[in-house]
């Protein structure tokens, strides 16, 4: 089931904070909401990157080398590595939970960033820090 996200909703995710109301009503026009249920692959390693998704409510799981390397929740965010350095997706995303994501699509994802440099750079530290670690 996929629905329009609200941008209240958006304005409760870390990346977001800080961002206007117009804004947030700009960025959750971008956005549809989508539910999944658990074991849901959401992502898979080696994919090309076409979508970055926010996490509005459950878990998944984030595994590389058959190993889970972390695990995300509400707040989060995935998919924006291969789109911001130009890869391969280098891990599975798997829900563990049902799931409700604010998810965009490679185009309106880099619509986002150049709009918005604040989130760029946001983004670049959140690859940054996840590539080192």
């Amino acid at each position: 089931m996929e629905t329009q996200v609200n941008p209240g909703q958006l304005a409760q995710i870390p990346l977001f904070a800080g961002v206007t109301s117009i804004d947030l009503s700009e960025i959750a026009a971008l956005c549809v909401e989508t539910h999944v249920r658990p074991g849901v692959r959401l992502v898979a390693s080696g994919e090309s990157g076409f979508s970055f998704s926010i996490i509005l409510s459950g878990a998944a799981d984030v595994n590389a080398d058959h190993q889970t390397i972390a695990t995300l929740g509400p707040g989060d965010v995935f998919g924006e590595m291969a789109i911001v350095a130009g890869t391969k997706r280098n891990a599975d995303v798997i829900a563990t939970s049902p799931m409700v994501l604010a998810s965009m699509m490679v185009w309106d994802f880099r619509e986002m960033v150049n709009n918005h440099t604040e989130l760029k750079d946001r983004l670049d530290r959140l690859v940054a820090q996840r590539t080192t670690g």
